[in-house]
């Protein structure tokens, strides 16, 4: 690869720094704010990075900036598909996001996706507003007390995490983990499974991502 200035190398330094702890990349309004760049100016030294070879970037995307493959594999880990808030059961099915953070590589086999919670319906349980849930998706069935993304057949707007409760041979309870909300009671067949909780980051500076 191409040699990088004194510059590209401090803001490539910074893209990296600010990958492992925030857990995806910076946009270029945060790199220009890092370094006092007009975005014009963050726009072209993280364009030649791309072209030299340090890093990659999808089109079109807000926080798309990755390191090259072999360089992701030694840094042990993965981009998943990243929501700003708590999606519907169509954008997980689709896909429906520019936006992607990195999941430890061990999770690269498992069909995996993240959301930014909003809902304090998991407070009593340690997951509040701000933190990024990590969810596998395409799980068949949920288990007894699992913390599950729900969705129903017949309604497609995002719904908080819940734990999973099965109440007999047709009915299931979704609970939350808030005193101040109520159980949800739905038929087996009109519950959707947007995911299964297996990991939880939180952000304890701010949760700026």
């Amino acid at each position: 690869m191409k040699k990088l200035t004194e510059r590209q190398k401090e803001v490539l330094s910074f893209i990296s720094s600010y990958m492992l702890s925030h857990g995806r990349s910076p946009t270029l309004r945060e790199i220009g704010e890092e370094f006092a760049f007009s975005h014009s100016a963050a726009h072209c030294v993280v364009a030649s990075l791309v072209s030299k070879g340090y890093l990659e970037k999808g089109e079109n995307e807000l926080r798309s900036l990755a390191f090259p493959l072999e360089e992701r594999k030694e840094r042990e880990n993965v981009p998943v598909p990243f929501f700003s808030s708590e999606p519907t059961l169509q954008e997980v099915e689709e896909n429906n996001t520019a936006e992607t953070i990195f999941a430890v590589r061990a999770l690269a086999d498992r069909n995996i996706f993240a959301f930014r919670v909003a809902s304090e319906s998991m407070k009593n349980a340690g997951i509040l507003p701000g933190d990024i849930a990590l969810m596998e998706r395409n799980v068949p069935k949920a288990e007894n007390d699992d913390i599950i993304l729900p969705s129903f057949t017949d309604d497609n707007r995002p719904l908080e995490l819940r734990r999973f409760h099965p109440a007999g041979s047709e009915y299931v309870e979704l609970w939350p983990e808030n005193d101040t909300m109520g159980i949800i009671k739905v038929t087996r067949q009109n519950l959707c499974i947007a995911g299964r909780l297996i990991g939880i980051r939180r952000d304890y500076k701010g949760r700026k991502l």
